[in-house]
């Protein structure tokens, strides 16, 4: 894999008061900002390409993935297709709840039996090695503004 120096130009106040800015990039595996768009950022028909190698955060997972492990992004949306899956494995899995502002609520997914087992929560990424277990990349933490 190449490496690229992104920029990261910052906005500019103009003398007329107007703002110039830069369009910015984020990771498409947890959405952290890495810098500015540039021509590489698509794949010719109008794709983005996956920029997760150029993310401090997501670069285990790209590794992980080129070691032949099996990745997942754990969402509401994805939560039923990654149990799909996992059935498909034999692997045990089912909703995690906890208390939520008053509310038993649907916060991730428990991934295997005994010991063993692994919570993701919603934005975590499952991933499942090629030795057949099972560990979890955090989302990570919101940055307060």
């Amino acid at each position: 894999m190449t490496t690229r120096i992104r920029p990261n130009t910052p906005d500019r106040v103009n003398a007329d008061g107007s703002t110039t800015f830069h369009i910015k990039r984020c990771c498409n595996g947890c959405g952290q900002k890495l810098g500015d768009l540039a021509a590489w950022d698509h794949d010719g028909h109008g794709n983005l390409t996956d920029v997760r190698g150029e993310c401090a955060h997501c670069l285990p997972l790209v590794e992980a993935e080129a070691a032949g492990a099996r990745t997942w992004k754990l969402t509401q949306r994805s939560i039923a297709r990654i149990d799909n899956d996992l059935d498909r494995l034999d692997v045990f899995a089912k909703g995690y709840w906890q208390y939520v502002d008053g509310k038993n609520t649907l916060v991730g997914l428990r991934v295997g039996a005994g010991e063993d087992r692994v919570v993701a929560y919603f934005d975590d990424w499952i991933i499942r090695h090629r030795d057949g277990r099972f560990t979890v990349h955090a989302a990570p933490k919101a940055v307060e503004a």
